[in-house]
Formats: structure tokens, sequence, C-alpha cells
């Protein structure tokens, strides 16, 4: 997927999460106070709504909860996927984190399928989350 025209666009607040996966990493907000993960990045915690929140590093296995399949061209940067997986992948870490991205593989997908991150460059310092067969 060279030169995409369509990147995420980093902020102060999810900076952590992307320089992570441009170094395949996938890391989660924790906060310090409960020990509960907190997805998507925020300012404070889902759970017990403490603001002392770290970043920390996660396995970046689970199994497919949900999945789309794309046949619509939306983008040009999409075109040569298509037809191509969308995926919402529940952690093993915290099941109460869904985590999206494409399915990385022609295999055939089903609730349950167990995947790993496997996160994918979109530029020299950008990568987003991907998924395949674990």
């Amino acid at each position: 997927m060279a030169d995409r025209v369509m990147l995420p666009v980093t902020d102060r607040g999810s900076e952590p999460y992307w320089s992570a996966l441009a170094e395949g990493n996938l890391v989660l907000q924790q906060c310090r106070a409960c020990a509960r993960r907190t997805w998507p990045p925020r300012p404070v915690c889902s759970s017990c709504q403490g603001e002392d929140l770290g970043w920390q590093p996660v396995q970046g296995t689970g199994e497919v909860y949900s999945w789309v399949v794309t046949h619509q061209v939306y983008g040009s940067d999409f075109a040569d996927l298509v037809p191509y997986t969308i995926v919402l992948v529940r952690l093993d870490e915290q099941d109460d984190i869904l985590i999206p991205g494409r399915l990385r593989s022609g295999v055939e997908v089903f609730q349950g399928l167990r995947v790993r991150v496997a996160p994918e460059r979109l530029s020299p310092d950008l990568a987003q989350v991907a998924w395949i067969p674990a």
C-alpha cells in the first residue's frame, strides 16, 4: 500500500499509538488507578474516569468478533485491495476491547478466528493495524 493519499492524522493524544504501530507494536492506554485498558485513546479512563493513563504494549492477539467484506472501491488508495475484509478483533488481554483492522489473508473469516496484529506500513513513519491468522 505505498503512496497512499488518505493517511490517519495523528494528534497529541494518539501519537504514541501511531508511533508504536510504525515500530511494529500495538500499545493501548492503561489506567494507573484501576489497571483497565482504554480504547480508543482518550484523556480519561473509560472505567473509573481516572486521568492518569499510560501507554502499555499488548500481545496483539485475539479473535475475530465481527467482520465485513468490502467489494466497492471507495477511494483510489484501496482499489488494488478490493475485495478486502475489515475485522473487529476482541483482544485476549481485555475482552471489552475491540480493535478494527484489515485482515491480510485469503482465509475464510469466521467468528472466533484466532488472529495476531501485523501492522501495515503506510509511510516511513506511519502504520495502521492489520491482522493475520495466528
